[in-house]
């Protein structure tokens, strides 16, 4: 079972399982890729916003409603002013994004052993300096955000609701979807795992 982030000697660090690391590096891999912008970036920030600037980034709304959350409209009541703004800024705020999931998809691969076969619950020793700490707490609010959406999770009573129905299920006096129960478990994790992230880096 995960133990919570300490500041230890500068670095943030914490006892996982492998399938621990294992679940959250694949939650970060697929939100690395759900939100990568389609325009490879240059390297070069300043090429990067010319490039936006020729229209080459696409200013319409994401059909996504998850990745609305992520890329949200700057404004909501002139759509003539958010389509320029996110012409503008859309394929920044994506690369960063991504910039901050492969860091943090980095720091945990980098902890895993790297040959042989490895049992579920074998532990691994994370350490994360104060960069991969901070790219790792934003990268977890990002697969929340979809998480939380992909679970219907818009509103404080939504998540009282599905979170009391998650309990009585992990008691055996509920039902619902194997699915739901899944993100509901990854969700719980993952906001527990920036808590305590958080709570290390302030420390």
């Amino acid at each position: 079972m995960a133990t919570m982030f300490r500041r230890r000697e500068g670095l943030l660090t914490a006892t996982w399982e492998t399938a621990e690391v294992a679940v959250v590096l694949h939650l970060l891999q697929l939100t690395h890729d759900f939100v990568a912008p389609e325009r490879e970036s240059t390297g070069d920030p300043f090429m990067d916003l010319v490039a936006g600037l020729g229209g080459t980034a696409d200013p319409e709304e994401p059909s996504d409603p998850a990745l609305r959350r992520l890329l949200p409209a700057a404004h909501r009541t002139d759509a003539e002013q958010a389509a320029e703004f996110r012409r503008l800024t859309e394929h920044t705020l994506r690369s960063r994004k991504a910039a901050n999931l492969a860091t943090a998809i980095t720091a945990l691969s980098q902890a895993l052993p790297d040959e042989g076969d490895h049992e579920p619950d074998e532990p691994v020793q994370l350490a994360l300096d104060a960069g991969q700490a901070r790219a790792m707490t934003m990268a977890l609010t990002d697969i929340r955000l979809i998480l939380g959406e992909r679970l219907g999770m818009r509103t404080e009573e939504d998540s009282e609701r599905l979170h009391e129905e998650f309990e009585r299920v992990l008691q055996g006096e509920g039902e619902m979807d194997p699915a739901t129960v899944q993100q509901m478990a990854y969700y719980d994790f993952l906001t527990w795992v920036q808590e305590s992230l958080t709570g290390a880096m302030l420390g």
